[in-house]
């Protein structure tokens, strides 16, 4: 990264500052697949699987360590592909999205409101033009772009050897080929504890990411006025592309824009708390496409969306439901050297579990690199409940005395952090048509 503060002055820095504004999801998107095949050797139109919980190896944006994750970047440049996935059995199944390459939800996989909605299928993905017939029997998802990632999660019934095992088992029943081989063998890449770093760089090779796209890929109609504007930074498609300082220049001062706007993310969720949704409502209504029905395009709020984010779903809240904290009941940003308490009331509105997890603000990942856990999760046989049903659980460097281990997640550092409470299987008491029967959850409260 850049050191010292990023300086735009001029017109052109600033069309150079839109231009990596519009491409954000573009560098998230293809520094991930550089990062499949460069940490983790797994190709293309392979399955890139994570036989245990994320640790401080992986760097990925906002991971948590209560599910496994299955990614794999798919290519449709020879033609269709078959992602054949397996129905939902008991506790186990597939759910997550296949995504293009700005981070569009093409369609969601597993659940009520995945294409297959739980009962699994062969999901046939086309590329750019496709005109031929879709063969009986195939879920169709056509894209306008030759990427696509299916970024996917399974949920063990616990972590135990043979909870794990049986995961495992389970995902690789999956099958990945082309569009007429269905006995061509599915290659899949155990990611174990490999380092692995797919955040997208604020340096030189932002916009070598985005000259990548531009040589590879189609486009739609709407972002041909972009492509358009992309001369004026060196990307001209069929020429070579060389970054510089003023490359690296822009993409720090991006960075910088963003990890400010990140302050004032989605909007307020519970009445009098500072919880807030990850994103605003107008994104999940376009299903995360950005352009709403009058046709305009939103791409500077997707650029904030997908500078800490990936694999949006289409359908937000169906199998899961995400909310944002950073600030603490006196609205201060919580910060690693203070001490918090978070107290999350009886009957929680989540049909599967649910799950508490602390990312350092600066990186956009968790402090795995230091202490034993990162999260607090219904999962967690020895949380310690009160008589009510509550669980009052403590944040930051130290525990107070007598107060339970089990319910300390701690943080480290002089920097800030931020909390995503994730609701699996959220149920309708969560949300704000339940009126006086609503669950509400408090702040976090700074301890003295």
């Amino acid at each position: 990264m850049s050191e010292g503060p990023a300086v735009m002055n001029t017109s052109s820095d600033q069309v150079a500052l839109e231009l990596a504004e519009w491409g954000m999801p573009l560098v998230t998107f293809f520094a991930q697949k550089e990062a499949n095949v460069r940490d983790m050797g797994a190709r293309p139109n392979q399955i890139l699987f994570w036989s245990k919980p994320l640790d401080h190896h992986n760097k990925i944006l906002t991971p948590n360590n209560v599910v496994l994750y299955i990614s794999s970047q798919i290519e449709t440049f020879q033609g269709p592909m078959v992602l054949d996935v397996p129905a939902t059995e008991g506790e186990l199944g597939i759910f997550g999205s296949l995504v293009d390459p700005f981070m569009v939800p093409l369609q969601d996989v597993g659940g009520t409101l995945g294409v297959d909605k739980g009962k699994g299928g062969k999901i046939l993905i086309t590329p750019p033009g496709y005109a031929e017939a879709v063969p009986a029997g195939y879920l169709h998802v056509p894209s306008a772009h030759f990427n696509t990632v299916a970024g996917l999660r399974i949920t063990p019934e616990s972590f135990s050897a043979a909870d794990t095992d049986a995961a495992i088992h389970y995902l690789k029943r999956m099958k990945l080929y082309p569009l007429g081989q269905p006995d061509l063998a599915t290659v899949f890449v155990d990611g174990g504890n490999k380092p692995y770093d797919p955040r997208p760089p604020y340096d030189d090779n932002f916009f070598r990411l985005i000259d990548g796209y531009v040589q590879t890929e189609a486009h739609k109609p709407i972002d041909a006025p972009f492509l358009a504007k992309l001369a004026q930074v060196g990307i001209v498609k069929g020429q070579p592309f060389v970054a510089n300082d003023s490359h690296a220049r822009t993409a720090a001062a991006l960075e910088e824009k963003l990890q400010a706007d990140f302050r004032n993310i989605g909007a307020a969720f519970f009445p009098g708390a500072n919880w807030t949704t990850p994103v605003s409502p107008g994104e999940s209504v376009s299903e995360f496409t950005y352009v709403d029905k009058a046709g305009n395009y939103d791409w500077k709020t997707r650029a904030q969306t997908f500078h800490w984010a990936i694999w949006a779903p289409k359908h937000l809240g169906g199998d899961t439901f995400y909310l944002v904290g950073q600030k603490d009941a006196d609205g201060n940003v919580l910060k690693s050297t203070n001490r918090y308490e978070l107290t999350v009331p009886a009957k929680v509105p989540a049909k599967k579990f649910w799950a508490v997890t602390v990312y350092e603000f600066e990186t956009g990942g968790t402090f795995f690199d230091d202490v034993p856990t990162v999260a607090a999760s219904s999962k967690n046989k020895d949380i310690v409940y009160d008589k009510d049903g509550s669980a009052t659980f403590t944040f930051g460097p130290s525990l107070p005395p007598g107060r339970p281990a089990a319910n300390f997640v701690p943080t480290k550092g002089d920097g800030h952090w931020f909390a995503l409470f994730r609701w699996y299987g959220p149920e309708p008491e969560l949300m704000p048509a339940a009126g006086d029967k609503r669950w509400i959850m408090g702040d976090f409260v700074k301890l003295k």
